[in-house]
């Protein structure tokens, strides 16, 4: 994974969470899971996660930001490495107050540049209509696209914090957390590929209390 802390803390002050041990490392026959939840003064949430599964021959990375004080789209980058198998998740959902289809131009350019790299196919899901067309899906051998991914992820994340560094701070903050807890509900209530995952780990009730707490940080 990218080196997603040095690049955030160049334009904001980045203090870590306490998560309970509960939730801070969880693990079951299936799967091993850790996170570090940050609190990014002036942007929001971040929260990296780690998880493991098939006996170590699966490994995941997760990035969220989820901007609170900033009018940004929420921000999530993946990777999943299964044997060698790569794919690669940088996805914007629209948690915007007001329309910001000039910055999605942005990050098409950004996509753009490297097109070059194989795209996968995401499943169709109910959050399809809010996830930004600027969004990408990478799958491929490792050897062969780890390093250009990681560039995509670096450049993608590194223009978001520095954008979002200039902007001014919303107006209604709780306005803007009700657009993002919005979001997450929606994860709760329809599913998602990891949302599945953890709802049959822990039931419904202490994943939302996970998510909204640990993850997204629409709930304190």
């Amino acid at each position: 994974m990218i080196d997603v802390l040095d690049i955030v803390k160049k334009y904001f002050e980045v203090t870590p969470c306490d998560v309970p041990d509960e939730f801070a490392s969880m693990k079951t026959s299936k799967m091993k899971t850790a996170i570090e939840q940050y609190d990014i003064a002036g942007l929001g949430n971040m929260t990296l996660q780690h998880a493991t599964g098939m006996m170590g021959l699966m490994k995941m990375e997760m990035v969220c930001i989820t901007p609170l004080e900033r009018d940004m789209p929420l921000l999530s980058l993946d990777i999943i490495d299964v044997l060698g198998n790569y794919t690669v998740l940088a996805e914007f959902y629209d948690v915007t107050l007001e329309n910001r289809a000039d910055l999605n131009d942005i990050f098409l350019g950004i996509k753009k540049e490297y097109s070059s790299i194989p795209d996968g196919t995401a499943e169709s899901k109910w959050y399809d209509n809010i996830r930004w067309p600027s969004s990408v899906c990478k799958k491929g051998k490792k050897k062969q696209i780890a390093t250009q991914c990681d560039d995509l992820m670096r450049e993608f994340l590194e223009f978001y914090v520095s954008y979002a560094s200039k902007m001014d701070l919303v107006l209604d903050k709780e306005a803007k957390r009700k657009a993002s807890d919005a979001y997450v509900q929606g994860l709760l209530d329809n599913g998602g590929p990891s949302t599945d995952v953890f709802v049959d780990m822990l039931g419904k009730e202490k994943t939302t209390e996970y998510f909204k707490k640990y993850i997204f940080g629409t709930e304190k």
